[in-house]
């Protein structure tokens, strides 16, 4: 299959266009392959979970895990990641429809939100509780040989977040940041109420970069989207997915799946 999309230009050369479209269903292939296989092996698998301590009464407290402010900004991430979703994606697989003002709305909205979320992370959160640590590929290994049925002694527990958790934030950090990139400058390519447009301030080579690494991108984040809705609905997450609309997981359930040492949220 061609991973590339050309067309003859005017000197009867080939001018690259973008990515080839019909890679799409090799990305969502990708990711819902990944999703039965992980649905299918998890009866298995959590048959030979650890023991883990559980250090509070349920008594129905709760630990706060996020703040609003921050699950407002993850809903309208959600809303503006969708929509960019729908308004490239299903042109493409022939639903005829005026998306372009739509996608670009949603482009400079996901823009501004993510500028706001690398700076509330500089300034006001802990940003280091996404950093990747050696002892995250420790709990990683003890949860792998607990799964398969080698548990450690002594259980370990993850910080705030886990090692796929934090691998999946900067895997779609880096995607958006290539779509904001890639996304703003083809902005310049239609006319919008801040001015007429201006194909001309690339030419033909640079401006079929720049399509192929959005487009490349964009097939990624729907196939890590798909993968994400799953793990949002999976019975054995609501404890901790539950959190972005309430805020808070039950004290139980913080005490026994984090270590105390590594998040200590200041309602514990």
């Amino acid at each position: 299959m061609e991973l590339f999309r050309y067309a003859m230009s005017v000197y009867g050369q080939d001018q690259l266009l973008g990515a080839n479209w019909d890679l799409i269903w090799w990305f969502g292939g990708a990711a819902a392959i990944y999703i039965v296989v992980d649905a299918a092996c998890r009866p298995f698998l959590g048959k030979n979970k650890r023991k883990t301590l559980v250090n509070a009464p349920n008594d129905g407290a709760t630990v706060r895990r996020h703040h609003l402010i921050d699950r407002l900004y993850h809903w309208a991430m959600a809303i503006s990641v969708l929509t960019l979703i729908g308004t490239s994606f299903a042109p493409i697989l022939d639903w005829k429809f005026e998306w372009v003002t739509a996608h670009w709305i949603a482009g400079v909205s996901l823009s501004l939100l993510v500028v706001y979320h690398i700076i509330r992370a500089a300034f006001w959160q802990d940003i280091w509780a996404m950093i990747v640590t050696p002892a995250d590929f420790r709990v990683a290994f003890a949860t792998a040989r607990a799964a398969l049925g080698r548990p450690d002694e002594a259980p370990l527990k993850p910080g705030k977040y886990v090692l796929l958790q934090k691998a999946y934030h900067w895997m779609i950090a880096a995607l958006v940041l290539g779509l904001m990139v890639t996304g703003l400058t083809m902005w310049l390519k239609i006319d919008t109420p801040f001015w007429n447009r201006n194909p001309y301030i690339l030419g033909d080579d640079m401006w079929g970069l720049v399509y192929t690494v959005h487009d490349f991108c964009a097939m990624s984040v729907l196939a890590l989207t798909m993968i994400h809705v799953y793990f949002a609905i999976r019975p054995d997450k609501w404890w901790q997915n539950r959190s972005m609309f309430s805020g808070d997981i039950a004290r139980k359930d913080y005490f026994a799946h984090h270590d105390v040492t590594r998040w200590a949220p200041d309602d514990v």
